[in-house]
């Protein structure tokens, strides 16, 4: 059984203000201090973090257990043997880098210590693991000075609001300046969003300049004319393209530190609703996929009009987010809107039927923008409530959802407008009872294909048709939700059943009863692995022996991408030349099959599946 130990890290910058730390290394250690194992994982976070010496991590050196990187979301995953299931882990982390601004250059990353846990952890019935949840994120003490002292990298986080009511204000341009005796340096600039959130990061270099500069840079100080470590922060603002009130030298915050947090305020302004009108642009959360090349034209993130896939070569299962732009009002008047769906014969290929409204039943969880309340407790002066919408709110038996008129809601910008679930257009289910490993899924259906939907949004003002117009259309999109049941696994040895997106099954012949042996049987001089794996989607396919000296490769199974199954029989190891089975060493042995699905829900890529076998070799 697996272990899978999933962590996320992030960064503080201000109370409202974290950043993911991503593509940075993660390490996984045996407790390096045994005594204190127990007080260790009850102590604050805050307490346990710290720099590593160089001296304190080669003696931890032997317990290091794994090693991974984070994502662009600060996300991480070990797969731990289930020797380490009753074990608490050191977790560390080695920065050679910060997100968002070119950093100072190292030489040498940075090692830092985290914390100790001790993993409770839960079954995942699905995946037929264990898994542990664990979130991190650093405090701003500790982010901000290593951002700040180690790589250069300075930042300013803040929100614009209207003064008084607390009324976010998007779409300001705000610029930061740091107030000098000779010329004032310009730190940066950035636009509020829907929420009046704005973020500026810059390097010391950009406010030590002087008429020497670059040969000589220094930060000067208008009053002392002493040199000081930080910049003399103020702003100013431009709206719509015209300077507006802003502040000067005299609203100087001095000598202010690597993170810098403010709230900003505009009197008498009047909030003109973003220009951008409300469409449908984009599928995935991550933004990545855009829906057709008219309105992504010359980007490489565009779904193709050949496969109707990803660039990466994924079809969609399960929830999407449908993600574009919002507005309250069309033509200054409430606005309401829904989304279309009709499947093509292909990619490319004819209309069938009509399309249909996407109903309640088959939306899954969406928040389509916020709301914002005022506490009047100086210590939590705004709520921020989520607005959701999905099978069972927002939503009219007609399939429109109504944006809220609310001078206090944000819709989004560049946000989901909707969840819709894709196994309700496609999904199926595939009986593979009788299945035998080694032999072709069409013993006992056809194969299984990808299902091809295009998307489209509709908008109007609430409840007058006559004004409802397209406001974007998708390229056909390849979708897969078949299950197949009834697939076996884990061959003669304990055969048992699963059910998954794909196929992937494996038997040894030398262990099947009709070839002489059972699920006990040694193994003495030969080993020949019949295997099936099947999807419309496949990447990679794989079988790997485990055990003494390995692991190995077992031929006969190459690496595919544009097949929908393979399927035969195995007969060859190699680590990497080739090894005949009767030099492995007498001991235990496992095999396992790992086929790669090429799904994806616009977030995340579906798992690998897999199936293992274990023999003994006499």
């Amino acid at each position: 059984m697996k272990y899978r130990f999933k962590g996320s890290l992030c960064g503080y910058l201000c109370e409202d203000c974290t950043e993911p730390l991503y593509g940075i290394e993660v390490l996984l250690y045996l407790p390096w201090q045994k005594e204190r194992v127990v007080e260790n994982t009850v102590a604050s976070t805050k307490d346990t973090f710290r720099l590593v010496t160089k001296e304190e991590s080669a003696a931890r050196k032997d317990l290091l257990i794994a090693t991974t990187k984070t994502d662009e979301k600060g996300n991480f995953e070990f797969v731990l043997d289930e020797k380490y299931s009753k074990t608490a882990f050191d977790i560390d982390f080695i920065c050679g880098t910060v997100p968002r601004t070119p950093p100072k250059p190292r030489k040498e990353p940075l090692q830092f210590h985290l914390t100790t846990v001790y993993p409770q952890w839960r079954i995942d019935k699905e995946r037929e693991s264990y898994y542990y949840q664990w979130e991190y994120c650093i405090t701003g003490r500790w982010w901000c000075y290593i951002r700040g002292y180690y790589f250069d990298a300075w930042v300013i986080c803040g929100h614009m609001y209207v003064c008084g009511t607390k009324t976010p204000i998007p779409n300001v341009k705000i610029t930061a300046y740091d107030a000098d005796f000779l010329t004032d340096d310009n730190l940066g600039s950035a636009i509020t969003d829907a929420n009046g959130h704005f973020r500026i990061d810059y390097t010391s270099i950009d406010f030590k300049q002087t008429f020497l500069s670059p040969w000589i840079n220094v930060e000067t100080d208008p009053v002392s004319l002493t040199f000081n470590s930080g910049p003399d922060v103020y702003f100013k603002y431009e709206y719509n393209g015209l300077s507006i009130q802003g502040e000067t030298a005299a609203n100087r915050r001095n000598n202010v530190g690597y993170c810098l947090c403010v709230e900003l305020c505009l009197k008498d302004i009047e909030i003109i609703p973003d220009p951008i009108p409300a469409s449908f642009t984009k599928i995935g959360n991550n933004g990545n996929h855009f829906i057709n090349e008219i309105i992504a034209s010359g980007n490489p993130n565009v779904i193709a009009l050949a496969t109707g896939k990803t660039p990466a070569g994924q079809a969609f299962y399960s929830c999407i987010k449908l993600r574009g732009n919002l507005n309250q009002k069309l033509n200054g008047v409430a606005m309401e809107y829904s989304f279309d769906t009709i499947e093509t014969s292909g990619p490319g290929g004819a209309e069938i039927g009509i399309w249909k409204k996407v109903l309640a039943p088959q939306m899954c969880d969406a928040v389509i923008g916020t709301f914002y309340t005022l506490t009047g407790d100086p210590m939590n002066p705004v709520i921020i409530d989520d607005y959701i919408v999905g099978a069972s709110n927002g939503v009219d038996p007609g399939g429109w959802i109504a944006v809220p008129q609310a001078s206090n809601f944000a819709p989004n910008i560049n946000g989901p407008l909707l969840g819709l679930d894709t196994s309700k257009l496609n999904g199926a289910v595939l009986n593979m009872a009788g299945l035998i490993q080694g032999q072709s899924t069409t013993t006992i259906a056809p194969l299984q294909q990808n299902r091809f939907f295009k998307i489209r949004m509709r908008k109007r003002q609430v409840g007058n048709p006559a004004t409802e117009v397209t406001a974007g259309v998708s390229n056909p999109v390849a979708m897969f939700n078949t299950e197949y049941q009834n697939v076996p696994q884990f061959g003669s040895w304990m055969p048992q059943i699963s059910n998954e997106m794909g196929v992937a099954c494996i038997d040894i012949q030398e262990m099947i009863g009709g070839g002489g042996g059972t699920g006990c049987t040694l193994i003495t001089n030969a080993i020949h692995v019949n295997y099936t794996a099947a999807n419309p989607n496949m990447g990679a396919v794989s079988l790997t022996l485990y055990g003494p000296g390995g692991p190995y490769s077992i031929e006969n199974v190459t690496p595919v991408s544009s097949v929908v199954e393979t399927f035969g029989t195995a007969t060859e190891l190699h680590n990497p030349i080739l090894v005949p089975v009767n030099t492995l060493s007498k001991c235990a042995y496992t095999v396992i099959m790992s086929v790669e699905l090429k799904l994806t829900n616009g977030e995340n890529q579906h798992s690998n599946i897999e199936d293992w076998l274990s023999f003994c070799k006499s």
